[in-house]
């Protein structure tokens, strides 16, 4: 370096903490807003909703936002949760637990995101009451932004335990029509679609609904509860997936399938399209109409129309994963989970030491109990 050049120093990242949605200043809601365009499931709308409406009643919205000269640069959406367990931890969790949420991760400023996670990390690290336990789940494992996560708590002296969270599947569909998808399946699976068509075809009992909303969405969601609650995978939290509905469908993005037999709600799945990707977020049918194979009907339906009306290019089940749709879609792809402990704390040890090993974690965690006895040190 020639004498006399300066190396200009990196502004300073600041780390503010929001306890509620509606206290977040303008320049995190258009930092949101920005995200959400390119998935749905980034919006503010879709945060507060997941947040409020699911989890224990006692979880507080968590939320870090990183700012640079008062420019956001990272964002960290979680929930606290206060005595879990048998231990009674402290807990920082994802918006919730991987259920509703079908992939998590940071939101990142292009340039300093990195470095403004790797304040939200140290900020947390410093919490009081500090935090015992964190888990994240719903992860893309080799996206930039989990990277990014991994560094940050690494950096900040935590003890990290990636695992895998379940298999999430999906199907490239750009430019496929619905017979040429149909000859994508095992021969097993186009003859069992062919003989529930025709013997709904020839009933005469079957009725397909779409729909995205406006004065059609009420009574739709009526219908959809009936379903649901009548179906063997009745929603834990209903009044969430309500909100996330009628959210959806004033973003544009819902479309609600129903299947009706004898005019009756038999079947419904609710689909989102966001960034050229349309998820399968809720599928159900009444056990009732089970031997009908309506959910295999109005599956063809929902496809039909996703390849032939919607400018798509992957179709995705959203969370965890449903062995009938598995018969749809081809292909699979890892979604983790990250547990962080906090090694500093008693209780972060022991969760630790149940997870990865009692002597590794000791191992990891010397140097941060000798940094707090230096600091103790001294204080004394």
């Amino acid at each position: 370096m020639a004498d006399g050049a300066r190396v200009a120093a990196a502004p300073p990242i600041a780390v503010e903490v929001y306890s509620s949605f509606e206290t977040l200043p303008p320049a995190l809601i258009a930092f949101l807003a920005t995200a959400a365009e390119g998935s749905f499931f980034r919006s503010l709308a879709w945060y507060r909703a997941v947040v409020q409406s699911s989890g224990r009643r006692t979880d507080l919205p968590r939320i870090y936002a990183a700012l640079c000269a008062g420019r956001p640069v990272a964002m960290l959406v979680a929930r606290e949760r206060r005595n879990a367990g048998r231990l009674k931890t402290h807990m920082l969790l994802g918006p919730s637990g991987g259920m509703y949420v079908p992939r998590y991760e940071p939101i990142l400023d292009a340039e300093l995101g990195g470095a403004g996670l790797g304040a939200i990390a140290a900020a947390i690290a410093r919490e009081t009451p500090p935090f015992d336990l964190l888990r994240f789940d719903g992860l893309e494992p080799r996206s930039p932004e989990v990277a990014a996560l991994h560094a940050a708590f690494r950096k900040c002296g935590m003890l990290l335990q990636p695992f895998l969270n379940y298999f999430n599947f999906y199907d490239e569909v750009q430019g496929v029509s619905i017979e040429h998808y149909l000859e994508r399946l095992t021969p097993e699976t186009r003859s069992f679609i062919d003989l529930a068509r025709q013997e709904m075809q020839r009933s005469g009992r079957g009725r397909f609904e779409l729909i995205r909303g406006g004065p059609d969405l009420k009574p739709a969601l009526i219908d959809y509860a009936l379903i649901d609650v009548q179906s063997r995978t009745e929603e834990p939290y209903s009044n969430c997936t309500m909100d996330i509905l009628r959210i959806a469908a004033g973003a544009g993005v819902l479309r609600l399938g129903l299947f009706y037999i004898d005019d009756e709600p038999a079947a419904a799945q609710a689909w989102i399209i966001s960034g050229g990707r349309a998820t399968i977020w809720r599928s159900h049918h009444a056990r009732r109409f089970f031997p009908l194979f309506v959910e295999t009907v109005l599956t063809y339906d929902m496809f039909r129309h996703m390849l032939e009306a919607e400018q798509i290019q992957e179709i995705v089940f959203g969370s965890g994963h449903d062995e009938f749709l598995r018969d749809w879609l081809r292909r699979d792809r890892e979604r983790a989970g990250l547990l962080v402990f906090n090694p500093r704390t008693l209780k972060g040890l022991i969760v630790a030491a149940r997870h990865i090993g009692g002597h590794l974690a000791m191992g990891l965690a010397r140097p941060s109990w000798q940094l707090l006895r230096r600091g103790a040190a001294r204080v004394r």
